[in-house]
């Protein structure tokens, strides 16, 4: 009897073991809605620019015959201009250089202006955005982009051709710049002095390895008085004067803005239209050519004007 009681409590005891032991869920703690997706930038004020497009193509021949393509893109920048981000340039089907319109900006103005100004350049059309032209004389086409308006002749970023890399170079910045092959001369024009009483022009020559310096400036000013009875005939003209670096001074290039045409050249030539009144109801017009010898002003020739319009 005492071994059935015992065996009764083992089966008892297995089958309490045996059974399933319920189990509590944890409920998880609530969890935030996911925010709301961020509304998409205006494709204008991304970095990439979306709305960017090519606003002109311009061949560009070179020295060893091939004939690259050149891609303004850019877009209008606001109401009144249109601005330039980058130049693609092309070999046939291949992008061989994309050149960003930074790298002029920034070298030319510097790091301090807004983020937002280095990447476009600034002009009135897509039609005027970019210009090519054999800046030193080497067979190969550079180009330039309209930098920003100006009141005064409009100024541009240069880039010339590098035969070695086969790339282009930033070069420099000029105003109302022309390449004339004839005299192998790239001259540079604008206004200047008080209220544009004077006109420059900066001519600049490539040495053997076509890097281009300045040869002489051409001024043409009215703020000169010739020595009495003698009057400046601004009805013929301004007094047109030549001015070259002095012997032994360091080249300077186009892209050195440090000299000054007063302190650091000197002026070899100039030409004066002058009339003198003769005191008896009458004027005559002479025009005046004077050189410069040791800085010293000499009258070499003085031969007298006239003309059916000057009585």
């Amino acid at each position: 009897m005492r071994r059935v009681l015992i065996l009764l409590l083992a089966l008892l005891t297995l089958s309490a073991c045996a059974a399933p032991v319920e189990t509590v869920e944890e409920t998880p703690p609530p969890q935030e809605a996911p925010a709301a997706p961020a509304e998409p930038a205006p494709a204008d004020s991304l970095p990439n620019r979306a709305a960017d497009d090519c606003s002109l193509t311009l061949e560009a021949p070179l020295a060893d015959g091939r004939t690259l393509l050149l891609e303004a893109v850019g877009k209008r920048v606001d109401e009144y201009n249109f601005g330039v981000r980058e130049v693609r340039v092309y070999d046939g089907e291949e992008l061989i250089q994309t050149v960003l319109s930074r790298e002029a900006i920034e070298t030319e103005w510097g790091p301090d202006m807004p983020e937002e100004f280095y990447d476009y350049t600034e002009c009135w059309s897509p039609e005027e955005s970019m210009e090519v032209l054999d800046l030193n004389f080497d067979g190969s086409t550079d180009f330039g982009l309209f930098g920003w308006t100006a009141n005064n002749t409009i100024p541009y970023y240069y880039w010339i051709w590098d035969p070695e890399t086969e790339q282009y170079q930033y070069a420099f910045t000029l105003q109302g710049a022309e390449a004339d092959p004839e005299t192998g001369e790239l001259t540079s024009e604008y206004k200047s002095g008080s209220a544009g009483s004077q006109w420059i022009t900066e001519v600049y020559r490539p040495d053997e390895d076509g890097a281009l310096y300045l040869q002489r400036v051409e001024r043409d000013t009215c703020d000169f008085e010739p020595e009495p009875p003698s009057c400046l005939d601004v009805q013929r003209g301004w007094a047109h004067e030549t001015w070259v670096p002095p012997e032994g001074r360091e080249p300077i290039s186009p892209r050195d803005d440090s000299w000054s045409l007063e302190a650091d050249l000197i002026l070899t030539r100039r030409e004066v239209p002058v009339y003198e009144d003769n005191g008896d109801g009458t004027v005559s017009h002479f025009t005046e050519i004077w050189e410069f010898w040791d800085g010293e002003p000499q009258l070499v020739e003085r031969k007298e004007y006239t003309d059916e319009n000057h009585p």
